[in-house]
């Protein structure tokens, strides 16, 4: 008898371990089912992968003399084989730093022509492996220039990242404005389309994460801002989707569960500055916009799984009010601290779950990299490691990719 129990606890351990994870998982997909909204032609709950450096690696390989580049080989071809619909890339790159190296815009509408030829050489290939983009046109934060190298251009005193002047200083904005009007106009070098008409192009984000800090209350500036930026993005690219790009953060609780929202700890995400109703409803934006990272919003870890399926749903029935998809552009977890892997396998499969039960248009966990690309260079990384299967371990989330990409369509 001692030898027959003795023989049932692995498996009473096993079980025991298994029951934890599954709850995470129910709680993460505890979302309504509502009608599905698509983002254009893309199938219902579509999978949309985060790989930023793809501009960066096509210039560096094309000023080497390469004809392409093999890390947007790599991710396209891996991003196409996990069955994602698009690829959410920078359209962008105003950084100092990289000034003869990738930098697109090198001074007030002066740019690098091979920095351009990065871009240009990463919407052909997307289009020859039948992956859709996601470009963000600029950045709210200091990487790739950002808000600051704008309000740096202009002359202003002081400039910070997150500069709010950049929502607001006149100069400012006309600079932006020309800019994306130029870019957009480009006639690609290598397949001779117009970057306003190419065919690769699912959607165009007016920003990376755009606050509202130093803005007024209301939003009132922030959708001012979003109505002609957009108005832009629309003339010059009149067949594609535009979106703000921003996070999901609000100025009131109208709308969301606000005793969850204050008893998680993330009452500061509807401080005001910007709102996502409000700018979600301009006529120029295609559908809402949200990000989600718990730990650096400050939810509570026993709430995380229940915060995403709340963020995420709560966010979708608001956009559905306006008649717009939503687009979830970035959620994930720190690798190295925090959550188990398990456990954060357990919450992206139900994230993904949640957005397909409650008609998300996409979800896009963050951040798929090639195989070269080191693991610490970003907390939330993960792989398709050459001479792997999805399911293997050291690729994270891989196989979580093609599970929730086989669900899309199904509604």
């Amino acid at each position: 008898m001692r030898a027959a129990f003795l023989s049932l606890l692995p498996l009473l351990a096993v079980a025991c371990g298994e029951e934890p994870l599954r709850e995470l998982e129910e709680d993460a997909a505890d979302c309504p089912e509502g009608p599905a909204l698509r983002l254009g032609p893309a199938p219902s709950a579509a999978v949309v992968l985060n790989a930023y450096y793809l501009q960066e690696h096509a210039t560096r390989d094309l000023r080497r003399g390469l004809t392409e580049s093999p890390a947007v080989e790599e991710t396209l071809a891996k991003a196409a084989a996990l069955g994602a619909h698009a690829v959410r890339t920078t359209g962008h790159n105003d950084a100092a730093e990289k000034l003869g190296d990738s930098a697109i815009q090198v001074a007030p509408l002066q740019y690098d022509e091979a920095g351009l030829r990065g871009l240009d050489l990463v919407l052909t290939r997307a289009a020859a492996h039948g992956v859709k983009l996601v470009l963000t046109l600029g950045n709210y934060w200091d990487a790739y220039g950002g808000t600051r190298r704008y309000v740096e251009w202009a002359g202003l005193p002081s400039p910070v990242q997150g500069d709010p002047r950049f929502f607001t200083e006149r100069a400012v904005i006309e600079h932006y404005k020309a800019h994306l009007a130029r870019l957009l106009s480009r006639v690609n070098t290598f397949d001779g389309l117009r970057y306003g008409e190419h065919p690769a192009v699912l959607a165009w984000e007016l920003l990376n994460e755009p606050r509202g800090k130093g803005l007024d209350p209301e939003g009132l500036a922030m959708r001012a801002w979003v109505d002609e930026v957009a108005a832009v993005v629309k003339q010059h690219a009149p067949g594609h989707l535009v979106g703000t790009g921003e996070e999901g953060f609000d100025t009131s609780f109208a709308g969301y569960d606000e005793r969850f929202w204050r008893d998680s700890g993330t009452a500061s995400s509807f401080a005001g500055g910007s709102s996502f109703r409000r700018n979600t409803a301009s006529p120029f934006i295609d559908f809402g916009s949200v990000h989600f990272y718990p730990e650096g919003y400050g939810v509570k870890a026993d709430v995380t799984a229940l915060a995403g399926a709340r963020w995420f749903s709560e966010h979708v029935a608001l956009a559905r009010d306006l008649g717009k998809p939503l687009f979830i552009g970035e959620f994930a977890l720190r690798n190295r601290e925090g959550f188990s892997l398990d456990e954060r396998r357990a919450m992206y499969r139900g994230w993904f779950r949640c957005a397909w039960r409650t008609g998300a248009g996409a979800s896009g966990p963050w951040m798929f990299a090639n195989d070269a690309r080191p693991d610490e260079w970003d907390d939330f990384t993960f792989y398709y490691r050459d001479g792997t299967v999805p399911a293997d371990p050291r690729n994270r989330y891989a196989d979580l990719v093609v599970e929730a990409a086989a669900r899309s369509g199904q509604r």
